[in-house]
C-alpha cells in the first residue's frame, strides 16, 4: 500500500533490501513501478556513502524531484517500535538535515506505544509521526478510487499524526 500510495503522489519508494523478494500481484516489489533499484544511485544521497548502508534496511523512503524525501517510513508489525525508531535515527545522523517526516505505520492500537518510544531522549530529534493502519487502508482507498492529482507533500500529513511532545499543534 505505500509504494502505492507514494506512486499515486509522485514518489518513487525504496523497499528495504530485505523485502525486495515479497510477491505481490505476481511481482516482486523490486520488480513495481517507482521502485528505487539502488540507494547508491539516489541523488540525495550519493554525497553521503554511509547514508546508504544506513537506509538499507529501512522499510520504505519515498523520493520526489532527485531533490525531496518526503517520508522515511517504519512498518511494526512484527517487530519491536524501538528497532524501527533506532534505524531511522541512525539514518537521520548521517545525512543533512532534510525536510522530511519520520514515520511509523502500526495498528491503530499501538499508538500510546510508538508516542512512548518515540518521546525518548534519543529519538525527539526525529519528531516522528504515527500513520496507523487505518489511515494507510484510508488514503490507499483513496488513491486507489480517486486517482488523486495536484496534491502537495501536506496533504499526507492529514493521514499521519505528531506523537513527539511538542509538536501536537504543529
Amino acid at each position: 500500500a505505500l509504494i502505492l500510495i507514494g506512486l499515486e503522489l509522485g514518489f518513487r519508494s525504496w523497499v528495504a533490501s530485505n523485502d525486495r523478494g515479497i510477491i505481490y500481484d505476481g511481482k516482486r516489489l523490486e520488480e513495481l513501478e517507482g521502485i528505487v533499484p539502488s540507494l547508491n544511485n539516489e541523488k540525495l544521497l550519493t554525497a553521503h556513502p554511509e547514508a546508504s548502508r544506513a537506509a538499507r534496511f529501512i522499510d520504505c523512503i519515498w523520493f520526489k524531484n532527485d531533490r525531496f524525501m518526503p517520508a522515511v517510513i517504519e512498518v511494526e508489525h512484527s517487530t519491536g517500535v524501538t528497532s524501527g525508531l533506532t534505524r531511522m535515527k541512525g539514518f537521520q545522523d548521517i545525512v543533512p538535515p532534510y525536510s522530511t517526516r519520520y514515520v511509523v505505520v502500526a495498528d491503530d492500537e499501538d499508538r500510546s506505544k510508538v508516542a512512548t518510544e518515540a518521546n525518548r531522549e534519543q529519538f525527539t530529534s526525529l519528531d516522528t509521526r504515527f500513520f496507523p493502519y487505518s489511515a494507510v487502508e484510508e488514503l490507499y482507498g483513496l488513491c486507489q478510487r480517486r486517482k488523486i492529482q495536484g496534491v502537495n507533500e501536506k496533504f499526507i500529513d492529514t493521514f499521519m499524526e505528531p506523537v513527539t511532545e511538542g509538536t501536537a499543534s504543529a
